[in-house]
């Protein structure tokens, strides 16, 4: 609590200025006399511009005044006229007074503070008009309505019960009416009346209803436009006074009254729509509350759940209306004067009893006389006179309070330190206005309906009205761009014409002379035909039908001479004989060696004399080595001479490769063309991604990726590709956008043609992903769902959060499969708290190998956590709800860590049943590393339990000191609690206490009869002692589908969950009849518990995948195989899921017969 300001030697009723230009402004209505003496009954009125928020003053001025002729007994200001819809000039609204003689007197403050500053009169008078009632006895209380369209109405109440209603539309002549009477008060009489209206509240949500309190105890709800009372209230029915009456500032059918009694010093809050005689709450017996009569309280209009109170014992209270408690006190001034000053204080503390204010001047006199001035008189104050009897709380600002003391001090204090004691942030500290965005461009705000619709601001006319919220969801898209393209692709390839699409594309990147991007779809309508190396051989531009019409109809060009011969001159018959001469000396080799058959050198010398042609014909008859000689030798000499012999020489030698290694890059269409021509189909794709190579080593990017797209190289396609992406990157914004978008096409569409692999590169899967999140900022969950093609972590993330958004199913089915869960489920243990050795859980030399740990099996997602039979669901809050057994001592002995033993021992008794038992002989204890509980075995006979098996010789407990003078210390010797020995436990199963070591192998190991014969070879024969295993709390059977869908959230499972949940919902809408209606009970039944036991990972992961397979049998109505998983898991796991696996047999059943009609 902090002070923030006090104006001193005021003795005043106080109003908070309502006008936002004047926060920081106060009226003071003076009760007393002031520095004058007792013959003088006249008061003041005072405005202070308390300095606040001014960044020249830090302290109270004086910026108005005005003399009166009688004392203040209660003030009102209102913002009436502020917005000029009076005649009278009234910026600042209008301050009421109600006068100790019955008068009621309009201020005008604007002209009060001219006035002041100007020392001047002004055309504006200070005083607008005056109400004498001069009968009614002193205005003790008055109310302006504060509603904004009832602000004109002033509502007035006498000592004397009178109450008037007066209506300043007219400020200068107001209009004066009065309800008819009721309620204990004596309204609309003659004056003359015995009972003191002590406060008035206008409704803060109905403008016409008005609330009265009376000295007698009873509160009165008016209805003025029926003029008359609503209902009474007898908030006190000793007929002790009311101080104080207010309304709930936020909730129309709640009031607060306060009590003066000292004997019943109480605030009660009545809901008028339950009770008129019974309070919904009140403070009585509060700790810490008044114990003396309450003299005044005001409720916070910026937070309902804090009101402030003062009473006559000298506290001021700050409560919290959640919790009906004080959450701190407003403390008094001058404490340890307050003690020295006691005596010289007991008169005023007699005076100031019957309302008669103190009487304080700065001069002496009165103040001297009765010392209430320590400065000037010296004497320190009583109790009394620093007892506040007024606490206003500031309409504007907010955690700001006004409180005026006998001491005649108006101080200001700040609440915002102390409000948040209650365990929450005032209301005037959450914000007015909040946003939340969510995955998809999902937007959720809260604000004001002025920031909702313009019908909404309109109706901003009632204060109630203007407080509510709006909530409002909408979808926020950032970039349109990107998804007008994004729907449109979808839409454009939904129906699988693909070659139509990339038609188009390569239309748009032609028309806007994209050289590339034409060709690059041109290409991709090729490899999506059928006959796709035929067409690539059209569009590279070689025609067969043309290129067989040329070669036909060509003729030599005029100037084309071959040998000195004139070609031109000759017929097209002569042109096929005409040949190039052979010498005599050429020939006649050439014979010799043909008439001995000696085709090689025939050869040969044809070689040599350039006759290559007759060369070729004479080794075909010489044998396949002489041909294959004579060929190499031929394509060698003629390959420069001829370009197109090195295809013939490839083709012919099968030497593709080496064709395509030394290619010419710069008429790669023509290499292309010849793989496309004459490779098989297995080399094609190794030729062309060969092609590519060449391309790239030669810096033709671009050419290169078209080669690999035909050797359905993804990886080597989009390096090109990338490339371009990087470089819009150095651009705007929305070019990138647009260029990745055209990056995905191009994927996307190859990734649908031709035989290649289903794997993406990593690299072209991080760009997918980035275009994803993209894709999904802007709502298209689906389209994002289908590039989620990355291993990183945040792709994984994206796609459980897709996959756990509203369009789960439509998600799945664009990723293909259900996506795994991206984070790691760890069972946190409880780490083993050091034990003493005499505690160690051990016997004789053998060790605990593995610490005794507890864990706690539960996954925060969900908030449940299991531990020993009790389920403890977190609220958010700080509170928890613990469901389970009270009290469950001796089951936590077998599972609990052990703890070290508290070193204050406040109560013996408590501690020894705490301390850990020791394990009996043979016997350590170990962790199980699936659920990280601890199990016991036996070292000697390799048995193994989950109970603590607990040694039958106890440690001695330490006395406990008694105060009975008659007790001994010989019986001190006192059992632990909750931790009997076996033989007690079994006596106290069998009654008489005489069991057999032969049915309790525990009684033979201890008395050494471990021989004994047992006739029976089970646990059923009667006398049977077996020991009580720790049982798991039952698992609610509530079929609440909201509740399981929930809970589905919280395990991998949500797909399997959401199925079957939406099977038996199917199967429940359906007319069941007869005993169908006792299996869907059964249905709902094992649904709820299968659902929640797995949601509490209480279910095997085998078991689960097995109902997984059930539910995808029903799915697809195998009901048969369902039928069969079903029975394996009755055959294996009937004694552990016994509760839920009749409900999946009934549901096979149903299923069977009614989704199959």
């Amino acid at each position: 609590m902090t002070l923030v300001t006090q104006i001193e030697d005021r003795g005043a009723t106080v109003a908070w200025s309502p006008i936002v230009s004047h926060p920081d402004v106060i009226a003071l209505g003076a009760k007393d006399s002031g520095n004058v003496g007792f013959d003088n009954y006249g008061g003041e009125l005072e405005l202070f511009d308390l300095g606040i928020t001014s960044s020249t003053t830090n302290k109270p001025q004086v910026i108005g005044s005005v003399k009166t002729t009688s004392r203040f007994s209660s003030i009102g200001w209102t913002t009436f006229g502020s917005t000029n819809t009076t005649s009278t000039n009234t910026p600042l609204g209008l301050i009421a007074g109600g006068m100790d003689n019955g008068t009621i007197t309009i201020y005008n403050p604007s002209s009060i503070i001219q006035t002041y500053s100007t020392e001047t009169t002004t055309s504006s008078p200070s005083i607008l008009s005056t109400i004498e009632r001069s009968k009614s006895g002193a205005i003790t209380s008055l109310s302006f309505n504060p509603h904004v369209s009832s602000e004109h109405l002033l509502a007035t109440g006498s000592s004397k019960g009178e109450m008037l209603i007066t209506s300043l539309e007219s400020p200068t002549s107001p209009t004066v009416s009065s309800p008819s009477g009721g309620g204990g008060n004596d309204v609309g009489g003659n004056g003359d009346g015995t009972t003191e209206i002590t406060d008035l509240a206008w409704n803060t949500e109905v403008s016409h209803i008005i609330a009265s309190s009376s000295s007698n105890g009873i509160v009165t709800i008016w209805d003025l436009r029926q003029n008359k009372p609503w209902c009474e209230l007898r908030a006190e029915t000793s007929g002790s006074k009311i101080s104080s009456i207010k309304w709930n500032p936020s909730q129309g059918m709640h009031i607060m009254t306060s009590s003066l009694d000292d004997r019943n010093p109480t605030l009660k809050l009545w809901d008028l729509r339950s009770s008129l005689d019974m309070p919904l709450a009140t403070t009585e017996s509060v700790e810490n509350g008044h114990v003396r009569g309450i003299v005044c309280m005001d409720w916070c209009t910026h937070d309902d759940s804090l009101l402030v109170s003062c009473g006559k014992d000298n506290k001021t209270l700050l409560w919290d209306l959640v919790t009906f408690r004080p959450i701190c006190e407003i403390p008094n001034d001058n404490a340890v004067t307050q003690q020295n000053g006691a005596g010289a204080g007991s008169a005023m503390d007699s005076f100031n009893h019957n309302n008669t204010e103190l009487v304080t001047s700065p001069t002496g006199s009165a103040s001297g006389l009765y010392g209430g001035n320590p400065a000037v008189g010296g004497g320190g104050l009583s109790a009394s006179q620093q007892r506040r009897y007024d606490v206003k709380w500031s309409p504007l600002k907010r955690g700001l309070l006004s409180t005026c003391s006998f001491d005649r001090k108006v101080q200001v204090h700040s609440v915002l330190g102390v409000a948040t004691k209650c365990g929450r942030p005032p209301k005037w500290m959450k914000p007015a206005s909040g946003v939340s965005c969510s995955l998809g461009g999902q937007i959720v705000s809260f604000g004001s309906n002025a920031s909702a619709t313009p019908e909404l601001a309109a109706a901003e006319t009632s204060a109630p009205l203007a407080q509510a919220k709006i909530v409002s969801i909408s979808t926020h898209v950032e970039n349109p761009q990107l998804k007008a393209l994004v729907e449109t692709f979808e839409s454009d390839t939904a129906n699988g014409n693909y070659v139509e699409y990339a038609a188009r594309k390569q239309e748009d990147a032609t028309n806007i002379g994209n050289t590339y991007d034409a060709q690059l779809w041109g290409f991709m309508q090729v490899i999506f035909e059928q006959n796709s190396r035929a067409q690539l051989l059209y569009f590279l531009g070689f025609d067969p039908e043309d290129i067989h019409k040329v070669a036909c109809e060509y003729n030599e060009d005029e100037n084309s001479t071959t040998s000195g011969l004139d070609i031109a001159k000759l017929s097209l018959e002569e042109k096929k004989s005409v040949s190039l001469p052979m010498s005599a000396n050429a020939e006649k080799a050439v014979s010799e060696a043909l008439l001995v058959g000696n085709f090689d050198a025939a050869v040969e010398c044809c070689i040599r004399s350039g006759n290559l042609a007759d060369a070729l014909i004479l080794a075909s008859c010489g044998g396949g080595e002489l041909w294959a000689k004579t060929q190499a030798h031929y394509f060698a000499s003629e390959v420069k001479k001829r370009p197109f012999l090195s295809v013939v020489s490839s083709v012919i030698h099968n030497q593709l490769g080496d064709f395509v290694a030394s290619s010419d890059p710069n008429k790669w269409h023509e290499t292309l063309a010849a793989i496309c021509t004459y490779g098989t189909q297995a080399e094609f794709p190794p030729l062309c991604e060969a092609l590519g190579d060449r391309l790239e080593s030669a810096g033709d990017l671009s050419s290169a990726s078209l080669c690999y797209m035909c050797a359905y190289n993804l990886e080597k396609s989009s390096k090109f590709w990338q490339i371009q992406l990087k470089n819009k990157n150095m651009n705007s914004t929305e070019e990138y956008y647009v260029a990745l978008h055209n990056f995905v096409e191009k994927v996307a569409i190859y990734m649908l043609a031709g035989e290649q692999s289903k794997e993406i590169p990593e690299a072209v899967a991080d760009i997918l992903f980035e275009y994803a999140k993209l894709v999904a900022d802007q709502g298209l969950f689906e389209s994002a769902a289908k590039y989620c093609q990355s291993n990183k972590q945040e792709c994984k993330e994206l796609k459980d959060r897709l996959y756990r958004s509203k369009y789960s199913q439509a998600c799945v089915q664009a990723m293909g499969v259900t996506p795994e869960f991206p984070f790691q489920f760890t069972n946190v243990g409880v780490a083993p708290a050091p034990a003493p050795s005499a505690n160690v859980l051990t016997s004789g030399n053998s060790q605990n190998k593995v610490s005794s740990v507890h864990s706690a099996q539960a996954h925060s997602r969900n908030g449940y956590s299991s531990t020993q039979g009790q389920n403890k669901l977190s609220n958010g809050n700080g509170y928890s709800s613990t469901q389970g057994y009270a009290s469950n001592s001796q089951k936590s002995q077998a599972t609990q860590p052990i703890q070290e033993q508290k070193k204050n021992n406040f109560n013996q008794s408590q501690h020894t049943q705490n301390e850990p038992n020791q394990l009996a002989p043979g016997w350590v204890a170990y962790q199980d590393p699936a659920s990280g509980r601890t199990y016991y075995a036996n070292v000697n006979t390799g048995e193994t339990t989950w109970e603590t098996p607990v040694s039958q010789v106890q440690p001695a407990v330490a006395p406990t000191p008694s105060t009975d003078p008659y007790s001994s210390q010989g019986q001190q010797q006192v059992p632990r609690a909750g931790a009997s020995s076996t033989p007690a436990k079994l006596a106290s199963k069998y009654g008489d206490g005489f069991v057999s070591s032969a049915s309790h192998p525990e009684l033979a190991a201890q008395y050494g009869n471990v021989g004994t014969s047992n006739p029976y070879t089970d646990s059923s024969r009667p006398g049977t002692a077996v020991v009580s295993k720790i049982q798991k709390p039952p698992v609610s059977g509530t079929f609440n589908l909201k509740n399981l869908s929930q809970m589905a959230n919280s395990t991998e499972y949500k797909h399997m969950i959401d199925d079957l949940l939406a099977i038996v919902t199917s199967l429940s809408s359906l007319p069941l009849m007869g005993s169908e209606t006792k299996q869907m009970a059964e249905v709902e039944k094992g649904t709820a518990i299968f659902s929640k036991r797995l949601g509490r990972n209480d279910i095997d992961n085998n078991v689960a995948q097995k109902v997984d397979q059930i539910v995808t049998a029903i799915k697809n109505k195998d009901f048969a195989a369902a039928s069969g998983i079903h029975t394996s898991l009755v055959n294996s796991v009937w004694k552990d899921n016994k509760d839920w696996l009749k409900g999946m047999k009934f549901l096979i059943q149903m299923c069977a017969k009614r989704l199959m009609m």
